[in-house]
């Protein structure tokens, strides 16, 4: 690590350290700390060799290659690049942002446009998809099953997909029909394609949710090990299918390179959190916390739900990570004995994930589509999408009493 990365890091773990020692622990509480996050990291680092097939079979190459027409229509290339990253990021998490903008990012699309696509697309997946940390961290604390949140996650992301379809595309664009027999007839073959490699896409994602969602209910198993087993499987089956061991070859630099060189932040924060987290759930704050959630709790889902949001969202503001402040909310509600609905208390915390993931200049998605934006931050998540983020919050109040409701 270096520079600011490097005293963030290194403040978590030692303060955890020092917590630990003061409140009598040794050994094995410590090693317990450092390892709580392992699980969600394994998926984080894996995640991206899930695109091996993708990547060599050419599909998402032609996908993208039919942007290009529609560079002069903004509402075509928001819902162009919407509709890819609705696609890629359920199992391809950060890495689709960076993908996507790998090869749209030089096209020439408006960064308002572009930057409204991304948060369409991967707000969308934060919500439900097993590759994602929101989702793994919570139900495994909630010991809840993934198929148990599942659809209550799902239906959600699509509300908030329409949300954004409604209030963030752009105006359409009005073109006169001046193109020849021959142009016509080059666009329909282009789009036959480009039909053909979308369905094979979707239908890649549909069957590796279907075969995660078939293991879980066959092996027992928890859902962050059967995710990172599938990161390894589905790009190994495919090698030996098709026989494709030089690009196993050059794969494997890859992924070795991009562990040692872009993952490092991403490895270092989730060990040294998850030893701080740990450690502060043993302190008096996580009494106090308790106070807190108890007296919501007994006052309305409603007040419950706005401090969570306004904890979560406040911590991500001064740089405190949610894989910190979602467990330790979730660690305090499970200590303090108060009957809840966890599917209800779920959803709260994902979507608080969400939320603040996206307005926090601090936090590494708001980071990643600010900077290939080349705004500020700030700018992109409140005063370019703020009424998009404010509107699928209220609604979001309103969904909290439905699934209490019906589960």
């Amino acid at each position: 690590m270096k520079g600011k990365a490097r005293i963030f890091t290194l403040v978590l773990f030692i303060s955890g350290m020092i917590i630990h020692f003061l409140n009598g622990n040794r050994g094995f509480n410590l090693l317990e700390g450092i390892t709580q996050n392992l699980a969600l990291l394994t998926i984080l680092i894996l995640a991206p060799l899930i695109s091996i097939p993708l990547k060599h079979e050419g599909i998402i190459d032609s996908i993208v290659f039919s942007f290009t027409k529609n560079l002069n229509d903004e509402r075509k290339s928001f819902y162009g690049v919407s509709s890819f990253m609705l696609l890629l990021t359920p199992i391809l998490n950060m890495g689709s942002i960076r993908i996507v903008h790998g090869f749209v990012g030089n096209i020439g699309f408006q960064p308002k446009i572009l930057t409204s696509a991304y948060f369409t697309g991967f707000t969308f997946a934060v919500l439900w998809s097993p590759f994602f940390a929101s989702v793994g961290i919570v139900i495994s604390i909630l010991h809840i099953s993934y198929m148990s949140y599942f659809f209550v996650g799902v239906i959600f992301a699509f509300i908030q997909v329409v949300v954004a379809i409604l209030l963030l595309r752009p105006k359409a664009s009005i073109y006169e029909k001046t193109e020849n027999t021959t142009e016509q007839s080059a666009e329909i073959e282009v789009d036959t394609s480009k039909s053909k490699n979308i369905l094979l896409l979707l239908a890649f994602v549909l069957g590796l949710l279907l075969l995660l969602i078939g293991m879980e209910s066959l092996l027992k198993k928890p859902m962050l090990l059967l995710v990172s087993f599938i990161c390894i499987l589905v790009p190994l089956v495919w090698i030996l299918f098709r026989r494709k061991w030089s690009v196993a070859k050059s794969e494997y630099k890859l992924f070795k390179s991009n562990l040692l060189l872009n993952n490092r932040m991403e490895i270092t924060l989730f060990l040294s959190a998850g030893l701080f987290g740990n450690a502060i759930a043993n302190t008096p704050m996580v009494n106090v916390l308790g106070s807190i959630i108890e007296w919501s709790v007994q006052e309305s889902l409603a007040i419950l739900f706005s401090f969570i949001l306004l904890f979560v969202t406040a911590m991500a503001i001064i740089g405190v990570h949610q894989i910190i402040s979602v467990p330790l909310i979730l660690m305090t509600l499970v200590e303090t004995g108060i009957a809840y609905n966890p599917i209800t208390i779920a959803f709260m915390c994902v979507f608080s994930w969400m939320l603040s993931s996206s307005v926090s200049p601090l936090n590494a998605l708001n980071i990643i589509i600010s900077q290939n934006a080349r705004e500020n931050g700030v700018k992109v998540a409140i005063m370019w999408h703020g009424i998009y983020f404010l509107t699928t919050t209220c609604i979001a109040f309103m969904y909290i009493y439905i699934i209490d409701f019906l589960t």
